[in-house]
């Protein structure tokens, strides 16, 4: 019952916005009485809370799989691309910024989750890229992991970025785009070309 509530909640939650899913909407999609889901969750904090680390650890496994998968350093970027374009297929513009506004106890876990899980994510991929030749021997991995994860967030930013005037999809992969040319070695950018 648990998976079936936290499932139905995040679906939701990345339909229509975090804050507008009440615990009374949950309960008549689900034919199940309030009672039954504060059984599992004590408050609305408690599963927005639940489904954020959910996802986080579904993002963690889904990112790990991409990274194995890769052939390089450029080609584990567009696999992650694929997996951010997915991400945002299904996921309602303004879902990250309520849950910045009025969760902040899932906002922290979005934020550890980028300063750790992300940050290392990208510094090992400019490693790998460095050591293979398709970024440039120059970058400093640190500099370059810390400002990549800060605009990994500006897609989500909707005073930068308002959902009605921007697709944030591709808002996201220009952004993605333009770092790994930016990084890139000739050889780099050919394979860019590639996929």
């Amino acid at each position: 019952m648990q998976d079936r509530i936290l499932n139905k909640a995040r679906e939701l939650m990345f339909q229509t916005g975090v804050k507008h899913v009440t615990m009374d909407d949950l309960a008549t999609q689900l034919g199940i009485s309030k009672k039954t889901i504060y059984q599992y969750y004590k408050d609305k904090d408690a599963l927005v809370s639940s489904v954020v680390e959910h996802e986080l650890d579904n993002h963690a496994l889904i990112c790990n799989q991409s990274m194995e998968a890769a052939d390089n350093a450029v080609h584990e970027i567009f696999l992650l691309m694929s997996v951010i374009q997915e991400m945002f297929n299904r996921m309602n513009p303004l879902a990250l910024f309520e849950i910045e506004k009025y969760y902040p106890l899932a906002f922290e876990k979005i934020k550890n989750h980028k300063d750790n899980f992300i940050f290392s994510m990208i510094s090992a991929n400019l490693e790998k890229g460095i050591a293979e030749g398709l970024y440039r021997k120059d970058v400093d991995v640190t500099i370059l992991s810390k400002y990549r994860l800060e605009t990994s967030l500006i897609p989500f930013n909707i005073y930068v970025f308002h959902p009605s005037k921007f697709d944030m999809l591709k808002v996201n992969l220009q952004i993605i785009e333009h770092f790994v040319y930016g990084v890139a070695t000739l050889e780099g950018h050919k394979l860019m070309d590639e996929y």
